[in-house]
């Protein structure tokens, strides 16, 4: 099986289809090179067609990313937010300009100034749960409710906050001037350390993970980020200095 007829197979079986297209091109690209490599020609020895079965495995794992990323994303339409009245998307809304950005909290002033009201979920004047779906054109939909199936249920992706870059920045700054400042700091140490920085930020997705345990030659922690996995990586080395 040759390039085209891998990607033939990719583009016929497309899980990706109806996905923002930049977001599905970089999904795409990460797929492609796995593909490629795990297809070149194998030892005569190897009679199954083990390119065949790539391809099966490849398409599974787009399929996964793709619908990993679809039902948990952030609005790609940042023109106006959608403020229903109720839970369904046929229920009354209003299209409100954003100020601060692309947030369901961007609806809270219409139901305190009475502009939104149902008396089936709250007093008027009073703001209900607010939970935010995206549509399959990247905008933002806010529904009364704090259910978290809501927006599967509409057959929407369920909106995520954009995270902190500045946050992110200085927390990793910082631990690379703690870390890398000290001759050798234990795994052990390095763990904790890197958790309490996180807990401190209020930083609670990403993770902190040790490449390998520690060796006799290998001790000290150094620092790794991955940011596609969200994991901060300690990998050990050997000590600096003296």
């Amino acid at each position: 099986m040759n390039e085209r007829d891998i990607f033939d197979a990719l583009r016929e079986g497309d899980p990706a289809a109806g996905i923002d297209p930049q977001e599905a091109a970089r999904l795409k690209a990460r797929i492609r090179g796995r593909v490629l490599a795990a297809a070149q020609p194998q030892p005569a020895r190897a009679r199954v067609k083990k390119p065949v079965v790539v391809v099966l495995v490849a398409l599974l794992a787009l399929a996964a990313i793709a619908a990993a990323w679809y039902m948990t994303r952030q609005p790609t339409n940042p023109t106006g937010i959608g403020c229903h009245q109720g839970l369904g998307l046929d229920s009354p809304q209003h299209v409100v300009t954003p100020t601060g950005g692309l947030d369901p909290g961007e609806c809270a002033p219409l139901w305190a100034d009475r502009t939104i009201t149902n008396p089936a979920i709250v007093p008027p004047g009073q703001i209900p749960p607010l939970t935010g779906c995206v549509n399959d054109a990247g905008t933002l939909t806010v529904f009364p409710t704090d259910d978290p199936g809501h927006c599967e249920r509409l057959g929407m992706a369920t909106y995520v906050p954009a995270p902190d870059v500045g946050d992110l920045v200085d927390v990793q700054n910082r631990l690379v001037e703690q870390i890398n400042s000290q001759t050798c700091l234990p795994l052990d140490d390095a763990h904790r350390l890197v958790e309490q920085t996180l807990t401190a930020a209020d930083i609670n997705d990403w993770t902190v993970v040790v490449s390998q345990p520690a060796t006799a030659e290998r001790p000290c922690a150094s620092l790794a980020f991955d940011h596609t996995t969200r994991q901060i990586l300690l990998v050990p080395v050997p000590p600096t200095g003296p």
